[in-house]
């Protein structure tokens, strides 16, 4: 099967991307391609290829770069979450690869402006057009430099996000860094309970430390432990400030 660049390699088709952007683009992802037909593949919609009478588009590049996000995503997620059942890793791991997430990863990275796109797409160029480029280029990088070097930009991107995210709004985090302030003993948390049919389970969970427990019910045990956790640091900080 003919590469890319045998393709759209004339100068006519390179002319129409601006150099010095997808220079700023690679300078963004932390990433240089070794070829750069890649790149500008990724950066193709199959509305310009349809249009220009070119074979290659961005679909198949598509199809990789979803592969490998869900991949890296879903072992970070396993690795970050021990505790995390299958139902709770997937909803989290949907969180990081939905449209919307890619989207904003997109505009970041100026996909938008940069996309090539047939003149049958009016206007701004739907979400879910520039979500679809931003796995394209995991897909670029994956051809292009390994599946390591994916991995570094998914983690810039996505996962670097999530752990900032887990740090500061998981209230489990919150009470243990609060404790470990104050030299104070870390709460145990420990899992009473599981009621309901198999499809709406509801988890109980007991949170002790110090003397003292508080329970809590969630349909997930993650959710459960966040709000005993949350009740826990609440009360702490009303007795003994939020300094």
């Amino acid at each position: 099967m003919p590469g890319f660049s045998e393709e759209f390699g004339s100068h006519e088709e390179k002319a129409v991307f601006d150099e010095k952007a997808l220079k700023v683009l690679e300078e963004n992802l932390g990433y240089e391609f070794k070829n750069r037909y890649l790149l500008e593949e990724a950066l193709t919609h199959s509305s310009y290829s349809g249009e220009n009478g070119l074979f290659h588009n961005n679909e198949r590049l598509e199809f990789l770069g979803d592969s490998i996000l869900s991949f890296v995503t879903a072992h970070a997620l396993f690795r970050m979450y021990p505790n995390a059942n299958e139902g709770e890793l997937t909803h989290m791991r949907s969180e990081l690869v939905k449209s919307d997430s890619l989207y904003k990863r997109a505009e970041l990275l100026n996909i938008p402006y940069l996309l090539l796109h047939g003149h049958s797409i009016k206007g701004e160029l739907p979400h879910s057009m520039c979500a679809d480029a931003v796995e394209s280029i995991l897909g670029a990088i994956v051809l292009d430099g390994g599946v390591a070097s994916a991995e570094k930009v998914i983690k810039k991107f996505f996962l670097q996000d999530a752990e900032e995210q887990e740090a500061e709004h998981n209230p489990k985090t919150m009470l243990q860094l609060w404790l470990q302030a104050r030299h104070l003993p870390l709460p145990k948390y420990e899992l009473l309970k599981v009621t309901g049919p198999s499809h709406a389970p509801e988890f109980t969970v007991r949170l002790y430390m110090n003397g003292f427990e508080h329970i809590e019910k969630d349909r997930t045990r993650r959710g459960a432990e966040h709000k005993v956790a949350k009740l826990v640091l609440n009360d702490l900080k009303a007795k003994f400030g939020d300094d």
